[in-house]
């Protein structure tokens, strides 16, 4: 939503959107929105996704949600694995002959074999688990930043320029007046 100020023309207004109209000066005034960095960091800890939105950043949102999914979905998968292994370990060691594990008939599931699937699901999903809290603590992180470095100026006469520069010397440098130099020159534009 726009709004128009009128300015007296003998205020000076030096604006691209302004408009000389019978001694007045029409402007558009956009409305201003601020972001504050610990509102936005604190919607993405309560709802992963809602600090993207408070930023404006509706495209981020999916992101966020797609690396919430594949890791659960990782973490899920890895767990029923672990448990299957276990469980069939289990069967094989309570000295029962009742409880019969599922890989009972397949000659390459020995008991060694079994307790290494049993440790390496088990350490892929201890690791996911550690990597859903790294994203979790990421999605803040860049909720965060996004707030602060929303009014950040990204214009065109952003920049710096390093060039060769000559120079005159007033003092006297070994005696000599007048002397003239060398050097560079660090122009910094912000």
């Amino acid at each position: 939503m726009q709004s128009l100020l009128l300015l007296n023309a003998g205020e000076l207004y030096s604006r691209q959107d302004s408009l000389l109209v019978n001694e007045y000066i029409v402007t558009e005034s956009k409305p201003s929105y601020h972001l504050d960095p610990a509102k936005a960091a604190m919607y993405s800890a309560v709802l992963p996704g809602m600090g993207q939105v408070y930023n404006r950043k509706y495209w981020k949102v999916p992101i966020v949600y797609a690396g919430f999914a594949g890791l659960a979905w990782y973490t899920m998968f890895t767990n029923e694995q672990f448990v299957r292994y276990r469980n069939a370990l289990d069967y094989r060691l309570d000295g029962n002959p009742e409880t019969i594990d599922e890989f009972a008939d397949d000659f390459r599931y020995t008991q060694d074999v079994l307790t290494r699937f049993k440790d390496y699901y088990r350490r892929h999903r201890d690791r996911t688990i550690i990597w859903t809290a790294l994203f979790y603590a990421l999605n803040i992180i860049d909720a965060t930043v996004d707030a602060h470095l929303f009014e950040f100026d990204v214009s065109d006469d952003l920049g710096m320029k390093v060039g060769p520069s000559i120079q005159q010397f007033d003092r006297p440098v070994q005696g000599n007046r007048g002397q003239m130099g060398m050097g560079f020159r660090f122009s910094i534009n912000f």
